[in-house]
């Protein structure tokens, strides 16, 4: 006969289970005041209590029956502190390593014969709860979010662009004297274009009812921007400013419709577009014909300047489903 576990240790064992239970369905400590988790605990408590006083009882009853020498053994082991007794029961040696005797099981297969040495408490009892803790697990994962990598990234994406939107409040904005070309904005550039460009400039930047941005052929060049280095400057210097001979494009940065790093990204995919298409000899790009004049920065020979419809790259009326708060960029 052995002592039972004392009841302070099964309760605290209990109101772990249960937290642990509460953390992993709902993911976080707010339940802690929960009315729910505080009956769960109460009653959970209870019921130890119940089952205290009921083993209490058969205890008592089991220790009539015990001879003289076993109750002198068993009151011995009450009196040894209980994580002295589990840290013996945890480490018991086996009968071979006490007295030196081989236990050997009186059963065999093939005359080979099996050493009756039982496994550590403390192995058996890591066994017993990562079975438990396995079915909990299960049990979470298949009917709550808990654990599931999707929706934990999903949501720790959320939390970045939360963290991102709020930066960028209070993050520098470009303006026309400090804006670069970025490559790293390329691809968030691309996402703006597509969301609020695509409409007049068309897929890739070819050109519907606004110019063709792939060619080098221009209708708005400002004076202090026509070196080697002007096309990025032009290109932000309208979208900012908008055009003077056409409302249709207006000015989206001066107007408080895009911010100055919004439209450098923009501005750096245009001009990584416009540098990565293969232009034909006259600087004429697939898709909408050439506008304006050739620009001083082209590469392309020398060629007859086309026709140029004096209207600028307009942002007209959008397409359903397409936002038109940004504007593309004019050439």
């Amino acid at each position: 006969m052995k002592p039972r576990t004392p009841f302070v240790v099964n309760a605290i064992i209990a109101v772990g289970l249960i937290t642990g239970a509460f953390y992993m369905f709902l993911q976080n400590f707010d339940f802690i005041t929960s009315p729910i988790f505080l009956a769960t605990i109460a009653i959970s408590l209870v019921l130890l209590l119940i089952n205290n006083s009921l083993g209490a009882l058969i205890d008592a009853e089991k220790f009539r029956q015990l001879s003289e020498e076993q109750k002198k053994e068993y009151i011995e082991l009450v009196k040894t502190p209980y994580l002295t007794r589990l840290w013996g029961d945890a480490f018991k040696q086996s009968k071979e390593e006490t007295t030196g005797e081989v236990a050997i099981l009186d059963h065999g297969f093939d005359g080979i014969k099996e050493l009756d040495n039982l496994l550590p408490k403390w192995y058996v009892g890591l066994f017993a709860i990562t079975i438990v803790y396995a079915v909990v697990y299960f049990v979470a994962y298949s009917a709550t979010d808990f654990a599931h990598q999707i929706e934990e990234y999903d949501e720790e994406y959320k939390t970045q662009l939360a963290a991102i939107a709020e930066y960028d409040k209070i993050a520098p904005q470009a303006t026309i004297e400090t804006a670069e070309y970025n490559p790293d904005w390329v691809a968030e550039g691309e996402v703006i274009y597509n969301q609020t460009c695509k409409t007049c400039h068309g897929e890739g930047a070819q050109g519907l009812s606004g110019p063709n941005q792939t060619d080098d052929y221009w209708i708005n060049i400002q004076d202090e921007y026509k070196s080697e280095a002007g096309e990025f400057k032009n290109i932000f210097y309208t979208v900012w400013n908008g055009s003077k001979n056409d409302a249709t494009m207006r000015p989206f940065g001066a107007g408080g419709e895009l911010r100055g790093n919004d439209i450098v990204k923009v501005s750096s995919y245009l001009y990584k577009l416009n540098q990565d298409t293969k232009k034909n000899a006259d600087g004429s790009a697939p898709g909408k014909a050439p506008q304006g004049n050739l620009a001083p920065w082209s590469k392309s020979a020398a060629a007859p300047a086309a026709s140029a419809a004096p209207a600028e790259a307009a942002v007209t009326a959008p397409e359903q489903g397409v936002d038109s708060t940004a504007a593309a960029t004019t050439e």
